[in-house]
């Protein structure tokens, strides 16, 4: 039995996720005035109170998350599964990500979006999409896919998959409390995270079965 089973939805929700994310991208490339309204009515409110703990809340948060730490994580995740004779899943976990960095990237650079104005010099390059909200979507989503399904009992599986929603929920906030990012950069990551993990699914549905006959694959599992 596969990791992943074979969705007869997944066609919709590529497509549809994809057409979403599309025309997020081009209203936001284009300025359009009600993306800047909706941008600035979710910032007012995120922004409306910064006392010192909450700061130091969203900044430890957007640490953990940073793309290179992200990188990490993923890494050591592919190892525990190699190392539990899920090796076919971890290359998929680290192609997943590598793949998702690169079409990040592009469309960062075919966008083109400024940072906030009061962004720290540290978050530098384009804004659009977040790169942190992104690289934690596919974490997450390695997760809740491979590692959720291992547990046994319903309520505490349940009970990963609420804290890591609201760890999700929490990262998106951060960027744009720390000026890092507009909420549409953080809406758009996790779109293109979305839209990407179908694809990503549908691949290794594919290429797992081939893979398995690999003389380094044989054992397994998939």
């Amino acid at each position: 039995m596969m990791l992943f089973n074979r969705d007869r939805d997944r066609p919709w929700k590529f497509g549809l996720t994809t057409i979403l994310f599309l025309i997020l991208a081009f209203y936001v490339k284009a300025q359009n005035a009600y993306v800047a309204f909706l941008d600035s009515s979710i910032v007012d409110v995120i922004q409306k109170n910064q006392p010192g703990w909450k700061t130091l809340m969203y900044q430890g948060i957007t640490t953990l998350m940073e793309p290179k730490l992200i990188i990490v994580w993923t890494f050591i995740l592919a190892f525990l599964l190699w190392g539990f004779k899920f090796k076919i899943p971890a290359l998929w976990c680290l192609a997943t990500l590598a793949g998702g960095d690169v079409l990040a990237a592009v469309v960062k650079n075919v966008v083109q979006r400024a940072r906030p104005t009061a962004h720290l010099a540290a978050d530098n390059g384009y804004s659009f999409p977040s790169g942190h909200v992104f690289g934690t979507f596919l974490l997450i989503a390695m997760i809740w896919l491979i590692l959720v399904p291992m547990i046994a009992t319903p309520w505490r599986a349940w009970l990963v998959r609420i804290i890591l929603i609201v760890w999700l929920i929490l990262l998106m906030i951060s960027r744009v409390y720390l000026n890092a990012h507009y909420p549409t950069d953080t809406i758009g990551a996790v779109l293109l995270a979305y839209l990407w993990v179908q694809a990503a699914q549908g691949l290794y549905i594919r290429l797992a079965p081939v893979m398995k006959r690999w003389p380094l694959l044989t054992h397994s599992e998939i």
